[in-house]
């Protein structure tokens, strides 16, 4: 999960995009086992054109991104999703669903596994844990 020597950059956005999706379910899961009044979704905007490769300049990043950027969504469409579903009356009591361009959506397998989620939160709660008591341990 923490491997710094076999790093990819590209795999690592992919699995931080199923872990929001694997969280977001767990979290609903979770509050509706507490009858908690709040709802916990996960979207996904889609390809929107944004700065994130503002840094890698160069003769086919500029020409790919150039070519690419008519078929990718503003900075107003990608948020749509996220806004229809924060603020829409039809979605309310509606928890631990994946959205894509306003719609509900199917997520991969993996993504809907209950056991893997667990699995995921449980290892997140003791990464974040140890943290917790290191800093507090630094202080002292």
């Amino acid at each position: 999960m923490l491997n710094p020597k076999g790093f990819n950059g590209t795999q690592a956005y992919a699995q931080s995009k199923l872990a929001n999706i694997m969280h977001a379910k767990e979290l609903a899961r979770r509050l509706r086992g507490r009858n908690a009044m709040v709802t916990i979704n996960a979207v996904h905007p889609g390809v929107v054109k944004t700065g994130i490769i503002r840094d890698h300049k160069g003769l086919i990043t500029d020409s790919v991104f150039f070519l690419a950027s008519r078929l990718l969504k503003s900075t107003s469409q990608g948020a749509s999703t996220t806004c229809y579903v924060a603020l829409s009356p039809q979605l309310i009591g509606v928890s631990g669903k994946y959205f894509v361009d306003c719609n509900e959506g199917s997520c991969s397998s993996l993504a809907g596994n209950e056991f893997e989620a667990r699995t995921l939160w449980q290892k997140t709660h003791a990464l974040v844990r140890d943290h917790v008591r290191q800093t507090r341990r630094a202080k002292n």
